[in-house]
């Protein structure tokens, strides 16, 4: 077999093959032999038809599948024998059959980035401390008090920022129902009877909780808000709302006081201090993570600022194209329109494909570094790693295992895994200059 390798940009390589006739021919006498096992040719029993009367019936499906064959099996060749790193194998074009019988093609090949490594351990990463203070698990407290309060009526009292209010609202522009004047606008602007609030500056809409201040029970305030310039939903942007509030009730939070009871009510057994420790525990399990993964980001920062390289752009599409979907996604759940997005559809295609380069090249990086450090994937680590899937979205691991390898996904957790492998060697391999403040 003769391979010769056509480098290409954009991390591309054109590999031109020619097979003897002595393998083609051999391929095709296997092939023939496998056609006259299964063909039904009248006239003759199963598989005691002429080669050259199987040949002459089938002769485009022999060609067909002797040429896939040989395809398949000669570029896996030719990529190991010339030892390329490829990713996947684009097109394979010109495919000839020469009155010889030898065979030649050539395939285009998407082979991984050629780069230098910087020097990667004893990256220098900022860091938290993941110490926490009594005050901060008092807060922790407060905030578990919070989720056990209690209410009751206030009487006699007039509204203040931070009070808890149940009032009914209705909205218009320009003297119309909002949602009849803006069907596209968020249900919750739209009124409601019996609505819980705090309020705050920004509930609603930024005013909206100091224009209730004083009111009284009973009492009815209208009033007019504008919507900000950069509102979710861009038809209303810059609109003025009218609003008509009717206070019905003050309420005041009634907190658990914290002592042991409290605590059993929180976990069975507790105690004041015992749940003072599990707080504590927890923020410190909670800052320990925040701190891990900001040293992980400026580690996939500082190597992808140190590597220049180039990138298959046919991964580069396609990885933008999900981070786009990504976006939109995420906008959309926030309530963000359809016509907001397609708007700042620039900016969007802008964001995605810089992060699927930077997204891209990091992953270059750190599988290159996992192949120098001889970072693998176990049988083990696969099998925990499917089983938080499984537990995560309530299946059985087996199920988990199934829907995975329907999908194709079993690599891609193995990518995945071998990353966050390399990405903890990397981690605890920095140089880490603690301080009240990360990059």
């Amino acid at each position: 077999m003769n391979v010769e390798v056509e480098q290409l940009p954009n991390c591309l390589a054109s590999i031109h093959v020619e097979l003897p006739p002595e393998r083609v021919k051999q391929e095709w006498s296997e092939i023939v032999k496998g056609f006259r096992q299964a063909a039904r040719i009248p006239g003759f029993r199963p598989g005691k038809a002429p080669q050259s009367v199987v040949e002459a019936k089938y002769r485009k499906e022999i060609q067909e599948e002797l040429t896939r064959k040989l395809v398949q099996e000669t570029t896996r060749e030719a990529i190991k024998e010339k030892g390329l790193k490829v990713l996947s194998v684009s097109n394979v074009d010109d495919v000839e059959f020469t009155p010889e019988r030898s065979m030649r093609f050539t395939a285009t090949l998407i082979t991984t980035p050629e780069f230098e490594l910087p020097e990667y351990k004893g990256i220098r990463v900022k860091a938290q401390s993941t110490d926490v203070t009594e005050e901060e698990v008092d807060s922790a407290l407060d905030r578990l008090r919070e989720r056990h309060a209690t209410f009751s009526e206030l009487e006699g009292q007039s509204l203040e920022i931070g009070s808890f209010a149940v009032i009914d609202f209705t909205t218009a522009v320009d003297g119309q129902p909002l949602l009849e004047a803006f069907p596209d606008a968020p249900k919750m602007l739209s009124g409601n009877s019996d609505f819980w609030i705090r309020a705050e500056d920004d509930i609603l809409l930024p005013g909206f909780g100091p224009s209730l201040v004083g009111m009284q029970i009973g009492e009815i305030r209208e009033f007019d808000l504008p919507v900000p310039d950069k509102f979710p939903t861009a038809s209303l942007a810059g609109k003025l709302i009218h609003f008509r509030v009717t206070l019905k009730a003050l309420k005041r939070m009634d907190l658990p006081e914290l002592n042991d009871e409290f605590a059993t009510q929180v976990g069975e057994g507790l105690t004041v201090g015992k749940l003072r420790d599990l707080v504590r525990a927890r923020l410190q399990e909670e800052r320990a993570k925040a701190v891990n993964a900001e040293k992980r980001t400026q580690i996939v920062d500082y190597l992808v600022k140190n590597v220049e390289c180039e990138l298959p752009q046919t991964y580069v599409r396609d990885e933008t194209r999900r981070i786009m979907s990504e976006i939109v996604e995420h906008n959309q759940q926030r309530g963000i329109s359809e016509e907001l997005l397609r708007e700042s559809g620039k900016e969007i295609v802008d964001t995605a494909s810089r992060s699927a380069k930077d997204r891209l090249k990091a992953s270059f990086i750190l599988t290159r570094i996992g192949e120098k450090e001889k970072i693998e994937v176990s049988p083990n680590d696969l099998k925990q790693r499917v089983a938080e899937l499984a537990t995560q979205y309530r299946m059985t691991f087996e199920k988990a295992m199934s829907e995975l390898d329907r999908k194709g996904a079993i690599p891609q957790i193995y990518e995945e895994i071998q990353i966050g492998k390399v990405l903890d060697f990397l981690t605890s391999n920095a140089t880490v200059d603690h301080s009240s403040e990360t990059s």
